[in-house]
């Protein structure tokens, strides 16, 4: 039949031993995940697990058709945008490859965004739908006078009265949508990721990504086999979920299960663990660290269906994987990404295991060091992070900036990620620092991200985050917000103690020159920390 999912395996390894990929022209994220498992006799596989439910990937093929037959009823055609804001469940993943069906293009948004932001994205994107939760149907309500192409706004867990709730659209449309083909090139999602300067971006990715980034990923990050159990208690917003958690688990024909609490909490995160039997967790540095914190809870949850957890979003310190390993018995796999690319570099499961590390790039992915114009640097010296700019999992544009594009391909076909870090001997990546958050001072540069951790490797200190600040004398001091763990107080004593503690971890010139104890650090919605808040504070006290 015209809509059947021919073929799983796209990669393979080479004549000599490399891995490739090959993305066939006609590509459908949806279908790839969803349809290609129960045509090959996968339908009663779990896919799902969400509270006391387990949805199959039969039950799930029936719900994305339906959806996608729903939206087509409303008039949504190919290319056609729409917003996602829901917290993490089964509705928001049926809503994203619904859409995906009929070549509508799904943009999931975090529920903590205000109207400010949701409007930019609706007109930017030229959105004509939200799918939403009554929670958060009221900034949509508000701004809606002000966004001209949108038309519809779906509930999820609303009254099923409305013509519009999702439950009833769902009802209401049984059966197989009609047949829209996408090709690999074609947008299959956005994500908006807010920059420096200026409104969010809007990344656009194409379906080519699901096999661009999902193989090497799901294959050497995550060592994905049937019967396994993905998870974590991250929102599905953040590519670093939405990708671990979802796209690539469904790509791989393995389970996902939702992790439903809206607040972090580290002993409903090992609970997590074990009610669900999760074998692949991602979490983040952070939540390792608050895990770790309660004592002995390795040893009141049945922590054996673990074969590997995963981290990003910030460095992670030698002392929470040495720790982790010794209490848990797992290894934790760093990984860097960005939301261009999702992961390009890991630790990977097959890998020596070199802490403070990022690892190497994933197989059939060229990752570099270069300089401004794209020339590769030796090893051991700070240049460019970037990506061949032909790797297939990386984005096709920032929608509507393409000044921005131009700001990121540098000469020789080098994606800049606009990171800085370095490559040893041995082929193994270690992050420096935005390129926007080096700091110089008296002629040094200094990364921020280095005095972070040589902070956080101090008994005293949860978290670190370092900027630089205004002087007379040296231009930019190099200044320090520390927040501490529970039973250290805030002290002067304490300040000097750990200006010590950096000055013989790391080059002396790199100490930080005053020390600010604080309650929490400004932090975007995955975690990472806002370093331009940190100077923005800097410069309005000077």
């Amino acid at each position: 039949m015209e809509n059947k999912v021919l073929d799983w395996t796209y990669h393979k390894m080479n004549s000599q031993g490399h891995f490739k990929l090959e993305i066939p022209e006609k590509l459908n994220m949806a279908r790839l995940m969803v349809d290609y498992w129960v045509e090959h006799g996968r339908g009663d596989d779990i896919a799902i697990y969400y509270k006391d439910d387990k949805i199959t990937y039969l039950d799930l093929k029936g719900l994305t058709d339906s959806f996608a037959k729903a939206l087509h009823g409303l008039g949504m055609r190919k290319g056609d945008r729409f917003l996602i804001r829901t917290p993490n469940c089964p509705e928001y993943m049926v809503a994203f490859m619904g859409g995906q069906k009929i070549g509508a293009v799904p943009i999931p948004t975090n529920t903590m965004l205000r109207e400010y932001e949701l409007k930019h994205i609706i007109n930017n994107s030229e959105s004509v739908a939200v799918i939403v939760t009554p929670d958060y149907v009221q900034a949509i309500e508000n701004i809606r006078i002000d966004c001209p192409t949108l038309k519809h706004i779906i509930t999820v867990g609303g009254s099923p009265e409305d013509p519009l709730s999702y439950a009833r659209l769902i009802e209401e449309n049984p059966g197989e949508p009609p047949y829209v083909e996408t090709l690999k090139d074609d947008q299959a999602y956005f994500l908006y990721t807010s920059g420096t300067t200026g409104p969010p971006k809007g990344v656009v990715h194409g379906h080519r990504f699901i096999i661009g980034a999902g193989d090497p990923i799901g294959k050497f990050t995550m060592g994905l086999e049937r019967g396994d159990i993905t998870g974590g208690p991250t929102a599905l917003t953040w590519m670093y979920a939405l990708g671990h958690n979802f796209l690539f688990t469904f790509r791989w024909g393995v389970s996902t299960a939702i992790f439903a609490d809206d607040r972090f909490d580290p002993e409903r995160a090992f609970q997590f663990i074990q009610d669900n039997k999760i074998t692949v967790f991602a979490g983040t540095p952070t939540i390792y660290r608050m895990m770790l914190a309660l004592p002995d809870a390795e040893k009141r949850y049945d922590l054996s269906s673990l074969k590997y957890c995963l981290s990003s979003g910030e460095p992670l310190l030698a002392e929470t994987w040495r720790e982790w390993v010794r209490r848990v018995g797992v290894k934790i796999i760093d990984s860097m990404g960005q939301t261009e690319a999702h992961e390009f570099c890991t630790t990977q499961t097959n890998l020596e295991v070199r802490i403070g590390s990022m690892g190497k790039p994933l197989p059939g992915i060229e990752v570099g060091i270069v300089d401004n114009d794209g020339n590769l640097l030796p090893p051991g010296e700070m240049g460019h992070l970037a990506i061949k700019a032909d790797h297939p999992g990386l984005f096709l544009e920032y929608f509507k900036m393409s000044d921005k594009m131009e700001e990121v391909f540098l000469g020789n076909g080098w994606y800049d990620t606009k990171d800085l870090a370095t490559m040893d001997e041995d082929g193994y990546f270690r992050y420096g620092s935005r390129s926007d958050d080096i700091m110089t001072c008296r002629g040094y540069r200094i990364s921020p991200a280095e005095v972070e951790t040589a902070l956080q490797e101090h008994a005293a200190v949860l978290e670190s985050g370092v900027a630089g600040s205004p002087d007379d004398d040296m231009g930019v001091k190099v200044k320090a917000w520390v927040v501490l763990h529970k039973g250290y107080e805030p002290s002067p004593e304490l300040a000097e103690e750990l200006k010590l503690h950096v000055k013989n971890l790391i080059a002396p010139y790199k100490y930080p020159r005053e020390i600010e104890f604080i309650v929490e650090l400004p932090k975007t919605s995955s975690g990472k920390i806002l370093r331009r808040e940190l100077r923005r504070w800097e410069k309005e006290k000077a």
